[in-house]
């Protein structure tokens, strides 16, 4: 193993909740390593969106200026898997693959999420024609066909939050009471179609759209595919910090990032809620690294 370097924080993460709390804790004059991957969960999209400021703007132009940042005020960087964190005698120890081990004083964590896409998406689809949030790429497919896919009641409420934007408006569920629900009723007084299906097979078309082939024998073409959630709480380093866990499978944590331990932190869609839009997650940063800068300073 690689010499051990010692860091006031270790920010596991750099989307918007990681570099958001870097940029704080380094403008407080602290040590602090954030250790990630490049790739974000919004990576394959093509712009980010509800963002002020940099509404349109590819993602990777906006980690880049948040990078920038907080390089600036002394943060260091390095872009390496994470394999594992732990507190060994008071210290944070967190080892990556290529890069040797580091430890600090307090951890964030700002990794909560993976994503747990069908198996019959496409690589080159997804963040593209294909996505799980009705909010931030629906306006740029106005106009398009949409098909909502998911086990029941998500997928109902998705179709109708975008039903202003489709051309013409289809929803396949898993779950057969759904389609008898209310919901169901209010897509189709719309004209939208709601069948019990679920997706075998996708094929990306020329257009960039869809051509999808469903367990029941339908062959639908769909400018746009909206999901039902696919993320899911990134739990690999919960159990060797002895973190417990709300009912979401996150950290139990506060408001301001405090978890069952008090040199542990989470944020992003660690917190409370299973699901914060970008603008969320970066002040969920801001809240936690704020709280970590009071514990360094009040603490013993």
């Amino acid at each position: 193993m690689a010499d051990t370097h010692s860091y006031d924080v270790i920010i596991i993460g750099a989307g918007a909740a990681g570099l958001s709390a870097a940029v704080l804790l380094g403008r407080s004059k602290h040590r602090v390593l954030v250790a990630s991957l490049r790739t974000r969960r919004n990576s394959p999209a093509e712009s980010v969106h509800n963002v002020p400021y940099v509404d349109g703007t590819p993602p990777a132009e906006v980690y880049a200026k948040m990078e920038a940042d907080a390089a600036s005020y002394g943060v260091e960087f390095v872009w390496d898997e994470v394999l594992s964190a732990h507190i060994d005698e008071g210290h944070i120890v967190v080892e990556t693959r290529s890069s040797g081990a580091f430890t600090g004083g307090r951890l964030l964590l700002a990794a909560g999420t993976v994503n747990e896409l069908p198996s019959w998406v496409p690589d080159e689809a997804w963040g593209k024609s294909v996505f799980d949030c009705p909010y931030c790429h629906t306006y740029e497919n106005d106009g398009a066909t949409f098909v909502s896919v998911g086990a029941g009641d998500e997928a109902l409420k998705h179709a109708l939050l975008c039903r202003q934007y489709a051309s013409s408006l289809t929803t396949l569920i898993s779950d057969p009471a759904a389609a008898e629900s209310e919901l169901a009723d209010r897509l189709r007084k719309i004209g939208a179609d709601v069948f019990v299906d679920t997706i075998d097979a996708a094929t990306v078309l020329p257009s960039g759209g869809l051509q999808l082939a469903t367990t029941s024998g339908r062959e639908l073409l769909a400018g746009t595919v909206v999901l039902d959630f696919v993320i899911r709480p990134n739990q690999r380093f919960t159990s060797a910090l002895g973190l417990e866990l709300n009912n979401h499978g996150y950290p139990r944590a506060t408001l301001f990032g405090q978890t069952s331990h008090p040199l542990v932190y989470s944020t992003g869609n660690s917190p409370g809620s299973p699901y914060f839009m970008w603008t969320g997650a970066a002040c969920s940063g801001v809240n936690a690294a704020r709280k970590i800068c009071e514990d360094l300073a009040y603490g013993s």
